[in-house]
């Protein structure tokens, strides 16, 4: 088990549990070892799905995964310009974005290095495969656009490590930097952001869920647009983090020692 022996992802993981259980209210220390068990279960049965992907079949892919809150997506395209969809790390993300690339929409994702930089080529060769547009920070908004343009949807992991611009966001009571970039594009192209998840149930299946989308408005300032969109953000993954906390892998510690400013 990779929490077993002391590395920096465990480090990571308690650090932010520390954080996040403290917050929640008084639990027993073993509160914290058993759900550090349980994030790395769950990250190694995302690897195994992961890499099983390819042997699913499009029945498969129908009989394991559910979609919830649709209507709230819908809504969100209905006004013509896409959708930026933010998610966290939590239940199976990757399948949650080719099941939903196989409902027929066109799906773009934002990657940096997956897994291990062996296997970030494969990883992208499997995405596109499924007709998911991949690009990366260096490409700029630019192809983001152009598939909002064509009412598609930009999917951003927004409590990754892959970002260039943050501002500061209240997260389980502290302070701390949150990736603007959700915030930033729903500014420039008016489309909805919408907040989403994927979960894993205990019998094998997933959901993918539409929580709600926030609208940008012109009537506000940018930066102040910006600041408010984006802690909708945190609001929105921090209630998915806290119902599903034993499957949040993220490995790098979110709380620093002091608040962002």
């Amino acid at each position: 088990m990779a929490c077993s022996v002391p590395s920096e992802r465990r480090r990571a993981v308690e650090s932010n549990l520390d954080r996040i259980l403290s917050h929640a209210g008084p639990c027993p220390g073993r509160c914290r070892h058993l759900t550090t068990l349980a994030i790395f279960r769950s990250y190694h049965r995302f690897l195994i799905e992961y890499l099983a992907q390819r042997s699913l079949s499009p029945r498969a892919m129908d009989t394991r995964f559910r979609f919830r809150g649709m209507e709230n997506l819908y809504a969100a395209l209905a006004r013509g310009r896409g959708a930026v969809v933010s998610a966290p790390h939590v239940g199976n993300w990757e399948l949650a974005g080719l099941a939903t690339a196989r409902l027929g929409f066109r799906v773009h994702v934002v990657t940096g290095v997956q897994f291990h930089r062996r296997v970030t080529g494969l990883a992208r060769r499997l995405k596109e495969r499924e007709r998911i547009l991949v690009s990366t920070p260096r490409d700029g908004f630019r192809p983001l656009l152009g598939t909002l343009r064509r009412s598609g949807l930009v999917v951003l992991l927004t409590d990754g490590d892959v970002f260039v611009r943050s501002l500061p966001v209240d997260f389980f009571g502290r302070r701390v930097p949150f990736p603007a970039g959700p915030a930033l594009l729903a500014r420039r192209s008016g489309a909805a952001l919408v907040h989403a998840h994927a979960e894993r149930h205990p019998n094998g299946a997933h959901s993918v869920v539409f929580d709600g989308f926030d609208l940008p408005s012109r009537d506000l300032p940018l930066g102040e647009d910006l600041s408010r969109l984006t802690q909708r953000v945190a609001e929105a993954q921090e209630r998915t983090i806290e119902a599903h906390l034993d499957q949040w892998c993220v490995f790098r510690p979110i709380f620093e020692e002091r608040d962002a400013a």
